[in-house]
């Protein structure tokens, strides 16, 4: 994988990492529905890999 590809990769699941470690915020908002606020603390967890992975291929 050349060094443009791999800086991609690392900004965008850097990225999507940072989004994700943020979602769990969201759940008291009385717009977002009940059942989908039960897979927050996977989307939390999955952000912290995220972030990990982006980090590595930095």
């Amino acid at each position: 994988m050349d060094k443009a590809t791999k800086t991609q990769f690392s900004l965008g699941f850097f990225a999507a990492g940072i989004i994700m470690l943020f979602i769990p915020d969201l759940k008291h908002l009385d717009t977002i529905p009940i059942g989908i606020t039960q897979y927050f603390g996977i989307m939390f967890y999955l952000g912290i890999v995220c972030v990990v992975i982006g980090y590595y291929l930095k």
